[in-house]
């Protein structure tokens, strides 16, 4: 059977079990914030899985007697830096849950509900496979364009439900049975897209996304623990490129290489940034060939059937998003804000 179905009742030792994983690295103040809204919910059962490359004093809240000594928090500590698909991959490992829920390690729930909601929407739609909530700017409270995925229609708004080409890492809830099914995110991303490389595979598998303003999560974006501008403009630039390779035909592949090149140009305005984007592709070839599994017709007509990331041979805004009468130039430039 291709969907399972999640079933909810009133008693809660046979609710399915929710599991949150934030990956966290050196902000003890703001997941110290992240934890609490996820205690304060009042749906039971849940826990709640860290995964931690901090050096700091981060997991003194978990040692005995401190904030977070309780049986339903487990705190994970590894060696070293770790990029973020990696580190979700460890807490996707470690949770027992049917649901797996991720919030940023600087985002925090904007309702102690918001877990019964997650269940809910994934039991009345069982063809759903990932709910992709709304962000909201943590210190104005106003819908974050930057990290919604984009609606199907030009003059929609991430005010109501639509089915997403993608989700955001910052908040969203998967299925386990669709971990279990399609795989984890590519861990040599390190630090971007790698939710629309897992989101082409959702789509694929026969499940599809819902983008729901029912949940949400206020995100601060700290910039503490956050890589170099430079770092992350490159990778974003390298990982689009990466991510049509690993899963669109080739006339995809390379449109959208020539037309991301000048853009990481423009972007970083350093020749040099361009050739470590290619260092970086060229020496995870192997890893991105091995990987590479074309996406069905079937999958590339749902995709740009919602006017989002595929238009005629390239991956990327639709030209609607950018130039067309509800469309924000604009967005061209978000990326210089990471």
């Amino acid at each position: 059977m291709l969907y399972q179905m999640i079933v909810a009742s009133t008693d809660p030792s046979t609710d399915p079990l929710v599991s949150y994983v934030l990956a966290t690295y050196n902000r003890p103040d703001d997941l110290k914030e992240a934890i609490e809204s996820i205690l304060n919910q009042t749906y039971d059962p849940i826990e709640v899985i860290v995964v931690s490359n901090s050096t700091d004093d981060t997991s003194t809240m978990f040692e005995d007697g401190g904030r977070f000594d309780e049986p339903t928090v487990h705190y994970h500590e590894f060696p070293g830096r770790m990029g973020v698909p990696q580190a979700r991959n460890i807490g996707y490992d470690l949770a027992s849950g049917d649901i797996l829920v991720t919030i940023d390690d600087d985002a925090v729930l904007t309702s102690n509900d918001a877990t019964e909601t997650v269940v809910r929407l994934f039991d009345s739609n069982p063809e759903i496979g990932v709910l992709a909530f709304q962000c909201r700017d943590y210190r104005t409270d106003e819908v974050n364009p930057h990290e919604t995925p984009d609606p199907p229609r030009f003059d929609m708004t991430p005010t109501v439900p639509y089915r997403a080409t993608n989700f955001v890492g910052v908040g969203n809830a998967i299925r386990s049975a669709v971990i279990d099914r399609v795989g984890d995110f590519p861990e040599d991303f390190v630090y971007g897209f790698e939710e629309m490389d897992l989101s082409f595979r959702v789509h694929e598998s026969g499940y599809d996304i819902l983008f729901t303003p029912e949940v949400a999560v206020w995100h601060k974006k700290s910039p503490e623990a956050r890589r170099t501008d430079l770092e992350t403009q490159e990778r974003l630039v390298g990982n689009r490129i990466k991510l049509a390779l690993r899963n669109l035909p080739m006339r995809y592949v390379v449109v959208s290489a020539i037309l991301w090149s000048v853009y990481g140009l423009l972007l970083t305005r350093q020749p040099s940034s361009l050739l470590n984007i290619y260092r970086r592709l060229y020496d995870e070839r192997e890893t991105t060939l091995e990987a590479r599994h074309v996406v069905s017709p079937r999958t590339i007509r749902r995709i740009k059937s919602r006017k989002t990331m595929l238009f005629f041979w390239w991956y990327g805004p639709h030209p609607g998003r950018l130039f067309g009468k509800d469309g924000t130039p604009q967005r061209v430039f978000w990326e210089t804000s990471n």
